[in-house]
Parts: C-alpha cells; sequence; structure tokens
C-alpha cells in the first residue's frame, strides 16, 4: 500500500506542515510518496494522477485546511483504489470537526497511516464535489465583499471580514431565488437571508451551522432561513454559532428537513459557496452521493 502526502505549505500561514514533514523524516518508508500543491486546485491533479497511475491501493493525505481537502477529495472520490485522510494544517479544518475524533489525533501522522476507513457521503454541487456544505445568501454575500473591500481599501482579511459582516447586515439580507426540494418548490418566503446543504456539521471554522446533520446516512441537511430584521439577526447568531438554533423557539422561523437533492434557481446570476469557494451561478442543483468516499480515521 502507498501514502500519498500532499501538503499545502501555505495553509494555516505555513506554520504546520514542518511537524508532518518531521514525523515523515522518522518514518522513513519506502511506500511513502510526499507531493507540494503549487496553485489553487493542483492538489486535484496530483491526487487523480498519483492514484490512477498507482497498480498499488494508495491512501492520499491532504495537509492543508479544508480547501485542500476538498480539492484532494475531488480527484480521488470516483476511484476504488484509495482511501482518504485528513491532515488538518490549515486554519478552518472544519471537516474533521464531524467526526468523533481530536484534532491532534489527526496530526498524528504514524495513528493516520494506522487508521481505520469510514465510508461517508458526498454532495455533488453541478460539477463540483463537496464534502462539506453548499451555501447561498449571506454567507456568500460577505464572502465576495471582503475580497472588494481588500482590494479597494487595501486592508487585512481579518478586519475586511469583520467590515463585510457590518455592510452585509444592512445589504446583505434579502436574496432572490427559487428553491426546489426533491421536487417540490419551497413557496412560504419572498426573499431569503441563506440557505444551507450540509454533509457535515460545521463551517465557517468552527460555526455548528448542521448539528443534526449526519454525513453517513444518504441524506441531504437542508437548512432554510428567511429574511429577518438586523436585531432578529444579530440575536441568532450566538444559539446559531453554537449549534443551538434548531432548538431555540426564537428561531421558530428556520426550517430545517431532510432531501435527497435541492436545486436554488434565480433570474440573475448568484454566488453559491461549496466548501468556502465562491462560484457565480444561475442554478445550482445539489445532490448526494451516499457511502462514496473511505475516509480515515485516526487509530
Amino acid at each position: 500500500m502507498k501514502h500519498l502526502f500532499i501538503i499545502n505549505k501555505t495553509a494555516g500561514k505555513g506554520e504546520s506542515f514542518g511537524d508532518v514533514l518531521a514525523q515523515l523524516d522518522k518514518i522513513n518508508s519506502e511506500d511513502i510518496v510526499i507531493k507540494y500543491t503549487e496553485r489553487a486546485g493542483h492538489a486535484t491533479e496530483l491526487a487523480r494522477a498519483f492514484v490512477r497511475e498507482c497498480g498499488d491501493f494508495v491512501r492520499v493525505y491532504a495537509c492543508g485546511g479544508d480547501g485542500t481537502v476538498n480539492e484532494a477529495i475531488s480527484g480521488i472520490y470516483d476511484l476504488d483504489n484509495c482511501a482518504f485522510a485528513p491532515i488538518p494544517t490549515g486554519s478552518g479544518n472544519d471537516f474533521i470537526r464531524s467526526f468523533d475524533c481530536k484534532k491532534e489525533d489527526f496530526l498524528n501522522v504514524e495513528k493516520m497511516m494506522n487508521g481505520k476507513e469510514v465510508c461517508v457521503d458526498l454532495l455533488k454541487c453541478n460539477d463540483r464535489i463537496s464534502c462539506n456544505s453548499v451555501t447561498i445568501g449571506f454567507d456568500c454575500a460577505v464572502a465576495k465583499n471582503v475580497e472588494k473591500f481588500k482590494k479597494k481599501m487595501l486592508i487585512s482579511s481579518s478586519f475586511a471580514y469583520k467590515l463585510s459582516i457590518f455592510y452585509c447586515l444592512f445589504n446583505g439580507r434579502k436574496h432572490n431565488f427559487k428553491i426546489i426540494v426533491d421536487g417540490e418548490e419551497c413557496k412560504n418566503y419572498g426573499t431569503y437571508l441563506l440557505s444551507l446543504c450540509a454533509k457535515g456539521k460545521y463551517y465557517g471554522g468552527g460555526i455548528k451551522c448542521a448539528p443534526r446533520a449526519d454525513n453517513s446516512d444518504g441524506m441531504i441537511d437542508l437548512l432554510i432561513i428567511p429574511t429577518v430584521g438586523v436585531i432578529k439577526f444579530i440575536g441568532l447568531l450566538p444559539s446559531f454559532t453554537k449549534g443551538e438554533h434548531l432548538d431555540n423557539p426564537k428561531a421558530d422561523f428556520i426550517t430545517h428537513k431532510k432531501c435527497r437533492e435541492v436545486e436554488y434557481i434565480s433570474e440573475t446570476p448568484v454566488e453559491i459557496g461549496v466548501d468556502g469557494e465562491i462560484l457565480t451561478v444561475s442554478e445550482a442543483k445539489i445532490s448526494v452521493l451516499p457511502k462514496t468516499l473511505k475516509v480515515i480515521l485516526p487509530s
């Protein structure tokens, strides 16, 4: 069995991958192959090429954040001779939060190389793969404006993010699109604050957005939140962050359901977030791919 380690040296401010390399150096096995990403999308290319060309079974380790995880999974999810292992050296690392394991165990190379495999679901959004969540509405507006503020005002990412949230409180709460769930259109709302299709419980660096999501139940965890006033929205944030919103009687305007397919349709192009990457589309079709990926959990 081969062990392919794909390392994103810029993830998590480039501070964590050195420990992974030190552990690999101690193991010093001929079955270990190390490759480094050089650009966006490179992890997909590296993982797919190596697994397809290797005659042996391959364990693919993505050393980076959720972006690196998504890229590596996108390269191998439809191949049979492989399993996937996340090594969380990024800043968000939301993918691993849905598993009942400690982060330090995921960072232990020996425990990962000896770990067990479990099968989990994925989401397919148009032609893209998501291992965590697909979002539309407020979150995407915030992400889009972060980049705009950084370019126009030459400010840090952290300050741009805070500024974007404040801006979107007043300018990013109303979004027009249709939602079709398992072939039936939702007609109970005017405009939407946001909607979320999830397989993982967390997004945004630890926000427990989908507390009832199960990454192996063969279903999409769907949240629909209509546009609400600023005060009501601010009041929702603490329980939403902690994952208590679905049991909060003051948040009874939130719709939650399990389904197999969701479509978002807009008359004009809108932004959607696929595991945090923002794409512009007029229509997004999200479906579940049951038990598609073998994920390695630490021993």
